[in-house]
């Protein structure tokens, strides 16, 4: 309050909870907690999961053609164009949102055997969808570089 913070803007996670198996979604619950307990004005944008997140995962079927990833469930991927836009709605109307927003997703939810459905479509060429075991998918990410607990 001494240097004259009105509100605290945070950009938090759909799905932001202590109990969710993600572990990002468990982190933005407790900075919503910590930003809770400052008593000051704060707004957590929910954001969904960013479609720029899901062509990082179609970097290698852009060569091969093929979508290799674990099994997965739908996703509203989201496009940081619209994110920006609703930031800037609740921003202009401030107070609106006390605590986290509802959430900021894309209009549908999809799996990745639509995306390779999308994605044949628009490129004219055929995708296809593997499903690799999660421990398979884990070795294929280490021998990628990321590191062991990621």
């Amino acid at each position: 309050m001494k240097a004259g913070v009105g509100r605290i803007l945070y950009t938090s996670q759909t799905g932001a909870a202590h109990d969710s198996r993600f572990q990002a979604c468990r982190d933005h619950a407790r900075t919503e907690d910590l930003l809770r307990a400052t008593g000051l004005p704060w707004t957590a944008l929910r954001n969904g999961f960013h479609a720029a997140s899901a062509l990082r995962f179609l970097e290698s079927a852009r060569r091969t053609g093929d979508i290799a990833l674990p099994a997965d469930g739908p996703v509203a991927w989201t496009g940081h164009d619209d994110l920006a836009e609703a930031a800037a709605a609740i921003l202009t109307h401030e107070g609106r949102f006390e605590g986290p927003t509802p959430p900021l997703t894309g209009p549908a939810a999809l799996d990745f055997d639509a995306v390779a459905e999308i994605a044949a479509q628009v490129t004219g060429r055929p995708f296809t969808r593997t499903v690799v075991p999660g421990g398979a998918f884990h070795e294929q990410v280490l021998a990628h570089g990321a590191p062991a607990p990621t």
